[in-house]
């Protein structure tokens, strides 16, 4: 078994700097053509791809907080104060924090990724009039789900039960700065 172990690292270890050596020219390529297809782009459509760039990956994390007491009390002896000062054993407070995704989080994700792809790689007449509605879509839910949380959002009894986090609010400004971007720039462009 060391036997074989050893030829196949005698035979792996030659490869891979042709492997990275690959790798390399793939990823230089690739950012070379980026760097060329980013650069035909006009100031607005820039703004625009890097905007709903921003706006997927706000729809992609979680939205809401939330904290269970699991009834745990802490332990307030002084080798439990000293770890938990220096960060070596956690406090034990008995309150967890756990963050979720929304109930409609696909609805949310779909329409920007395709705003992402259609704004940002696509030059055509009707992209405009696409991601307008694509980004009204995303709107109209979100404004649902500020209104009606517990249909759209969670399903938790108490409003006090949770509490909206960063990303959910970088979200809504990014949809706000996509929007008026793209609308400003098809509007323009009309």
């Amino acid at each position: 078994m060391i036997k074989n172990l050893l030829r196949d690292l005698s035979l792996a270890l030659p490869a891979t700097s042709i492997v990275l050596n690959g790798w390399k020219k793939f990823l230089s390529e690739l950012l070379g053509r980026f760097i060329e297809f980013y650069s035909e782009k006009t100031g607005k459509e820039k703004l625009i791809f890097v905007l709903a760039l921003l706006q997927l990956f706000f729809s992609l994390g979680s939205w809401i907080n939330y904290s269970i007491n699991l009834g745990v009390e802490s332990q307030s002896d002084i080798i439990s104060r000293l770890g938990s000062f220096f960060g070596i054993e956690p406090s034990r407070s008995g309150l967890e924090e756990v963050n979720v995704r929304t109930a409609s989080n696909i609805f949310f994700i779909l329409p920007c990724f395709l705003t992402f792809f259609f704004g940002g790689f696509w030059r055509s007449d009707w992209v405009g009039k696409t991601v307008i509605i694509l980004q009204g879509f995303s709107g109209i839910l979100l404004l649902l789900g500020i209104l009606l949380p517990d249909i759209f959002f969670v399903s938790f009894i108490r409003d006090q039960d949770y509490y909206y986090n960063f990303n959910f609010y970088a979200f809504c400004a990014v949809w706000l700065m996509t929007t008026i971007s793209a609308a400003s720039l098809w509007n323009s462009k009309v």
